[in-house]
């Protein structure tokens, strides 16, 4: 007979409202939520005391590849960071070997683990050997790695195709670095041929692109972006008000990553204005090398840089923040009957938060203080399908 835990704590945020629950049980079996509310008769107790149980993270933008090079590049624009081939991140890869890189890898992965992050949508650079050195730095994590390839960007529309399909067979999708990399004609074959294969993009996040864009086409880079039918939109650090309306129409989900864009001088995405135009938005860390993955700090982050901009306290939701590090995240990966939220039928993972420490003393509400004051420091136990991991 398989074995049914209860998990007993002082509180839990639950279902996709996210509301707390006072002095309640979390009750799994085989991995799975079964029931939250009191503890069932014969079950094995697992008394987490004076504690709040949290939905672990969805990352939904990062860049693994460069967890070796943090810190190199601060104070340098992105052109001069990140952008192939010349960026210092890209040169950095290319001197690395392969051992090497994947070490760098897995203790990337490692580190979202430990900060509470289940899942991570990786943009993955250097062709299909990247997506393989990837799946092979996850092995033994419990962690959701969305590998999405990336091609290498040349003049040859038939080179590009036939690595995009290569990188298919062990990729989850593909990882685009701009609207520019590759002829639009080759991206809707390939997504007309893999339906069901993630496409992300990331759009508009210079200012300088986007002034391009408007000049040559007559239409931003997240108009042209739509043409080409994706499921996630990064960065809109500079999208106008206009294409985020054909962003929520189309039902396109979008990332932003506000401490990178910030970090980096590009600007800050106007988040508020994506919840009013009606899109759907979650949170990625970006690059490891500019950016620790930290939703915690990204949080944080996005609260007061939206409240501060508009000059408006009431600019932003804190509980839409926090869905969006959570929920949002996993509604993104497609994965949100499993993860995102701790609700009857999902995985049994979540985070426990010590209501002992500082950061939590004399807190008046839990969702604000995991979104303003929280840490990573105040994680003291991580449960992965009702095992414990940390």
């Amino acid at each position: 007979m398989t074995k049914t835990t209860s998990f007993l704590a002082s509180s839990i945020i639950i279902g996709d409202e996210l509301q707390v629950l006072n002095q309640a049980a979390l009750n799994a079996v085989a991995g799975r939520i079964l029931s939250i509310g009191a503890p069932l008769p014969g079950a094995e107790i697992v008394d987490l005391g004076h504690a709040l149980l949290s939905p672990l993270f969805i990352d939904a933008h990062c860049h693994l590849g460069d967890t070796g090079a943090k810190e190199i590049g601060i104070g340098l624009p992105l052109e001069d960071v990140v952008v192939p081939p010349h960026g210092l991140k890209h040169r950095f890869l290319a001197r690395l070997d392969a051992e090497t890189h994947q070490q760098h890898l897995h203790h990337g992965l490692k580190e979202m683990l430990d900060n509470g992050i289940i899942a991570c949508a990786d943009f993955r650079e250097q062709g299909p050997a990247g997506v393989k050195a990837l799946r092979a730095a996850a092995q033994g994590l419990p962690i959701r790695v969305f590998a999405l390839g990336r091609m290498a960007e040349t003049d040859n529309a038939a080179d590009i195709y036939s690595e995009a399909v290569e990188i298919f067979k062990i990729a989850d999708g593909l990882g685009i670095r701009d609207v520019e990399s590759y002829p639009a004609a080759v991206i809707k074959e390939l997504r007309a041929q893999f339906p069901d294969k993630i496409f992300a993009l990331h759009v508009s996040e210079s200012a300088a692109s986007e002034k391009a864009s408007q000049q040559t086409y007559g239409r931003g880079q997240t108009a042209r972006a739509l043409e080409l039918s994706p499921d996630l939109l990064v960065h809109l650090t500079h999208t106008p008000s206009s294409e985020l309306a054909q962003v929520a129409a189309a039902r396109v989900k979008a990332v932003c990553c506000p401490r990178s864009n910030g970090i980096l001088g590009d600007g800050l995405p106007d988040v508020s204005a994506w919840v009013q135009a009606g899109v759907d938005f979650s949170i990625g860390s970006d690059n490891m090398m500019i950016s620790s993955p930290d939703m915690f700090r990204e949080m944080d982050y996005l609260s007061r840089m939206m409240r501060g901009y508009h000059q408006d306290p009431a600019a932003i939701d804190t509980c839409q923040i926090f869905s969006a590090a959570t929920l949002q995240g996993a509604r993104a990966l497609k994965i949100a009957q499993d993860l995102g939220s701790l609700a009857p039928g999902k995985e049994a993972s979540f985070m426990v938060l010590d209501l002992e420490s500082p950061n939590f003393q004399y807190v008046n509400d839990y969702l604000s203080a995991m979104v303003h004051r929280a840490a990573t420091s105040d994680i003291r136990n991580i449960f992965i399908k009702g095992e414990k991991y940390k």
